[in-house]
């Protein structure tokens, strides 16, 4: 078909031959065939001319339509083995939206642009099992543990920070303890949905031998830092966190014990192989790099 293209831009069999880098007996062989392959005459030739046939004339656009699809099939294939194009869906966990989720998204924009991404927003748990189902292909938990045929990659792992009312006594001081905030107004997240950190922020004043003053609970991090910034008691939340900037609050760093960090997690389904997904798991292990820090 690309012979024959050649001979139809052309009207030379020589040019076409030169044109294609190859002699013109084996060229004529390729028209010859292809004229048998389809039954019909596509050229009519003599010593002195080459004419396309009203067949030929035909046939010369579709040819054309077939060679640009055909390469346009061989791009897309070779950029769908290195992973340069597809769709990835990945679901996260809430407290991911505020910082992290905009970052992703912004870089695979710039490096994945052929990469379509579809975030859905979910619980803990929930990202575990529609990896299970194959309802998204990435996730991003707070959940330490794997769970059977999901694996895990840590993605963050930064320090928590105090949110504190800025009328707050202690809301001035720098060099904060977690004993500081022994019996002072506190909220909480609630142990339904805001589980894994109500856990975590549980063993942690256990630890410190602290017992604060519960005033209110939530769920998601955006909602305690807004009950934070009306006053109702201090919280301690995630370092990313602070993102959210409200007019009656501030952040404060305290020194806690060394374990007590928040993770996060990046899950996928083990032994499914995709050139796709593993370049956006790069991808965004490398965004969150910053975000898994001492200290």
């Amino acid at each position: 078909m690309r012979c024959f293209v050649a001979v139809a831009e052309e009207l030379s069999f020589r040019r076409a031959a030169e044109r294609m880098n190859m002699t013109q007996p084996p060229l004529s062989r390729q028209i010859k065939i292809l004229e048998e392959r389809v039954n019909l005459t596509l050229l009519e030739r003599n010593n002195r001319h080459v004419r396309l046939t009203s067949a030929g004339e035909s046939f010369y656009h579709s040819a054309i339509d077939i060679i640009q699809r055909a390469e346009h099939a061989i791009l897309n294939a070779r950029q769908a083995e290195r992973g340069d194009v597809g769709n990835i869906s990945l679901g996260f966990v809430p407290s991911a939206a505020m910082k992290f989720m905009p970052l992703i998204a912004q870089r695979m924009a710039q490096e994945l642009p052929n990469v379509g991404l579809t975030p859905i927003e979910m619980m803990g748990y929930e990202v575990i099992e529609s990896q299970r189902s194959g309802r998204i292909d990435l996730g991003l938990t707070r959940m330490e543990q794997p769970r059977g045929e999901i694996e895990r990659t840590r993605a963050v792992s930064e320090p928590f920070v105090m949110a504190i009312p800025i009328g707050h006594h202690l809301a001035t001081k720098f060099d904060l303890s977690i004993n500081d905030f022994d019996g002072e107004p506190y909220v909480s997240y609630t142990k339904d949905r805001g589980g894994f950190l109500m856990e975590t922020m549980g063993a942690l004043f256990s630890s410190c031998g602290i017992v604060p003053d519960t005033k209110m609970e939530a769920s998601q991090t955006h909602a305690v830092i807004s009950l934070v910034n009306h006053g109702l008691g201090f919280a301690i939340v995630p370092k990313s966190a602070q993102v959210m900037q409200l007019e009656n609050i501030v952040y404060r760093d305290v020194k806690l014990p060394k374990q007590f960090r928040s993770d996060m997690y990046l899950v996928s389904r083990s032994g499914q192989k995709s050139a796709v997904r593993d370049r956006v798991k790069d991808l965004i292990i490398d965004v969150l790099a910053e975000f898994r820090v001492e200290g």
